[in-house]
């Protein structure tokens, strides 16, 4: 398992959606939150993947998040049952390129929110282990932007 920086798994996402046109169509994306208030949002397409991002909104418009895919030897039906369950909701994530400050990755569209995605974490052999450290780079990340530091 590799954790990541939001500019990178979106990267590594954007590259597989760009050389897989023909499974455009069948990606979905999963939001919700965890124990934690942490933000979590699933990305899968069959095939190629699934990445989970996680993060904290900083204010409306910026999102402080790191990431990890799964390496799953299938991502099964069930896994894709669960992505299609939940609320609709619109989504926009947006982030620098991890090379280049004067570029964007954006992704949009319309995904999926449940309460509690937990019950995924049922189907993929490291789900706690990556839960575990990605909590951990944000609270480092947290305590490096001030974020964590007692009110006087």
């Amino acid at each position: 398992m590799s954790i990541k920086s939001l500019a990178e798994i979106m990267e590594e996402m954007r590259l597989k959606y760009r050389r897989h046109p023909e499974l455009r169509k069948s990606w979905r994306v999963l939001a919700g939150k965890d124990e934690y208030g942490y933000q979590d949002i699933f990305f899968y397409a069959p095939d190629v993947g699934l990445w989970q991002i996680k993060g904290e909104m900083l204010n409306p418009f910026e999102l402080m998040g790191v990431g990890t895919k799964f390496h799953a030897r299938k991502i099964d039906d069930e896994i894709k049952e669960i992505m299609e369950k939940g609320d609709p909701v619109p989504f926009g994530l947006a982030s620098f390129h991890p090379k280049s400050k004067n570029m964007l990755v954006i992704a949009t569209g319309v995904g999926r929110y449940q309460d509690t995605l937990s019950h995924l974490g049922n189907f993929l052999s490291t789900y706690q282990d990556s839960e575990r450290e990605l909590r951990k780079k944000l609270s480092e990340m947290r305590r490096k932007l001030g974020m964590d530091m007692a009110y006087l």
